[in-house]
């Protein structure tokens, strides 16, 4: 007997029931039983979770320093930048489909370049399974965190999620794991490439 192949209208209804679920986050450090996001509603979460952005021209690391965090990298619009602790520096990403929804990740169609505190040793990419460029540093896959709405959110930081948390990423390459995650100051503060 011959396999189906799947009509393209029962794919997309498949996706959308898979979007629908909703998908806990928890905070790594929390001891509490509640899989929810603290200070983000489900309806707000899950209208986040639409699609995953097109890779940028050019990806451009520059850094941010909250005193939560000390310096911790961005792009070049302030965005914070995550690692997943599950994968390790070289492995590559194991993040995609409705994980990479929610953590999208940070592409580029050309080499990514070093801003201001950044080091152009450790940047570098990897190809994912779409054949979209990934920008690594340190060997680490970068990612946004969809919770994030401005420059300075750190929504995502400690976020027990999908198996490993989800950590800040330094200068150094190393994660950050310190400091709860929490929305822009009220006063913006400037990256030192500023």
């Amino acid at each position: 007997m011959k396999g189906r192949i799947p009509r393209p209208g029962s794919v997309l209804m498949m996706a959308a029931l898979l979007l629908a679920v909703p998908v806990p986050l928890q905070a790594a450090s929390e001891t509490a039983t509640d899989d929810t996001v603290a200070g983000q509603e489900a309806d707000e979460a899950t209208k986040d979770l639409e699609s995953v952005p097109e890779p940028v021209e050019q990806a451009r690391l520059e850094t941010r320093q909250q005193a939560d965090y000390g310096p911790y990298l961005t792009d070049r619009e302030g965005m914070s930048l995550y690692l997943f602790a599950m994968e390790e520096p070289g492995s590559g990403s194991h993040c995609a489909q409705s994980c990479a929804i929610a953590w999208p990740p940070y592409t580029t169609r050309q080499a990514p370049q070093a801003g201001k505190g950044v080091d152009a040793d450790k940047l570098g990419t990897i190809e994912r399974e779409d054949g979209t460029r990934q920008v690594t540093y340190a060997g680490w896959p970068l990612y946004y965190f969809s919770g994030d709405k401005e420059a300075g959110d750190a929504l995502g930081q400690d976020v027990l999620h999908l198996g490993a948390p989800w950590y800040l990423v330094s200068p150094a390459g190393e994660k950050i794991e310190q400091g709860q995650r929490q929305s822009a100051p009220d006063a913006p503060q400037g990256s030192p490439g500023d």
